[in-house]
């Protein structure tokens, strides 16, 4: 008998260690209205954005960082009255946003280069729950006018409380009529598969967490009638991993991968920093974007002003090619390059800005 307890007290001992790490995150683990978070961008091709399992160790320390970048969770103070009206406190409860943030990964901005009107100043707008954190419109600046973009139908990011092993998927369905403005109306379809499909210990230069590692993969499919025309916006399948600790308001790394030609290439890779001085906020820069992206052939730099000169780097440093221009608009013609991730310097009006684009 006394063996036997013996026994049953080890194997309870190595459960309860075994289990030790298996966190669960709540909504009181991301961020809310008014907080920052800074985190450095860097690339690596090859890094192991695949290797996952239970008790899980990652060790991501030593990435090259690109550039130091943040992230503003901003409240709807300052808004217009349109938007108030759309996701703030008057708006249906299942709309009054949380947060909203700068957002430049939405075809919708591209459209500038293509429409007779001018679309910039992208928000994405976020309500965050003790169920779950969705993800419930946009707003954009078109011709100088701060309109709202409502999801008709919601896309649901996570599901509280998440834990090691869910499964779930959602779906988002955005539309935005422009006949106040021309004869043309955008269609966002999102399609989210999302997998808890780790848990552990993540190390980086930041510093040792217990995770749970979570996978997205997004399918969407974009499309614009102009003057009775329909057309698609080529929108390749994403990946996000992320890797999710307590109390850190965003993950403390996320890595994303876009399907081409069958295979996934890392487009962008995301590690949490502390507080730097002088940070270089790509997020919310108004001053460039770029269109499309991934790009087939073509790609479009778009400016707000002054003269301006472009650097295009190879991942290993190389240059690919480097002008000047005093446009607001300047055409790349990327057909000649390899599929893969290019690197972008921009010096504009003294400042320089690092972003990226991916050649399909």
């Amino acid at each position: 008998m006394k063996k036997l307890y013996s026994y049953l007290l080890f194997s309870s001992l190595l459960l309860v260690n075994d289990s030790f790490g298996q966190i669960t995150i709540d909504d009181t683990d991301f961020a809310t209205a008014g907080d920052q978070v800074f985190f450095a961008r860097a690339v690596d091709l090859e890094i192991d954005y695949a290797s996952t399992g239970a008790n899980y160790s990652w060790n991501f320390t030593d990435l090259g960082s690109l550039n130091d970048a943040s992230t503003n969770f901003n409240s709807l103070s300052g808004v217009g009255f349109l938007v108030n009206m759309t996701y703030g406190p008057l708006a249906l409860t299942n709309y009054r946003a949380t947060f909203r943030t700068p957002f430049d990964d939405l075809p919708l901005d591209q459209l500038g280069g293509v429409l007779p009107i001018d679309i910039g100043d992208v928000h994405q707008y976020s309500r965050v729950t003790n169920q779950r954190y969705t993800l419930i419109g946009y707003s954009a600046s078109i011709s100088g006018q701060e309109i709202p973009i409502k999801s008709d139908t919601i896309e649901t990011k996570y599901y509280f409380p998440l834990e090691f092993g869910d499964s779930y998927q959602s779906r988002g369905y955005t539309s935005l009529d422009m006949s106040a403005f021309v004869d043309a109306r955008w269609k966002q379809m999102r399609q989210r598969s999302t997998q808890v499909d780790g848990w552990g210990t993540l190390t980086t230069d930041f510093g040792t967490f217990e995770v749970l590692r979570v996978k997205h993969q997004i399918q969407e499919t974009d499309s614009i009638t102009y003057e009775g025309n329909s057309f698609g916006i080529p929108v390749p399948t994403m990946f996000e991993y992320e890797w999710i600790a307590k109390g850190q308001k965003s993950p403390i790394l996320k890595i994303v991968t876009t399907v081409i030609a069958g295979n996934e290439t890392v487009t962008t890779i995301e590690v949490k920093q502390n507080e730097v001085v002088g940070v270089n906020d790509i997020a919310e820069t108004s001053k460039f974007s770029i269109y499309p992206n991934p790009v087939v052939d073509e790609v479009n730099f778009k400016f707000s002003e002054g003269d301006k000169s472009i650097t295009i780097y190879g991942v290993d440093g190389s240059i690919i090619h480097s002008f000047a221009t005093s446009s607001l608009v300047a055409t790349f013609d990327s057909a000649h390059l390899q599929s893969g991730l290019y690197i972008l310097s921009v010096e504009l009006d003294g400042e320089t800005i690092k972003s990226s684009f991916v050649k399909k």
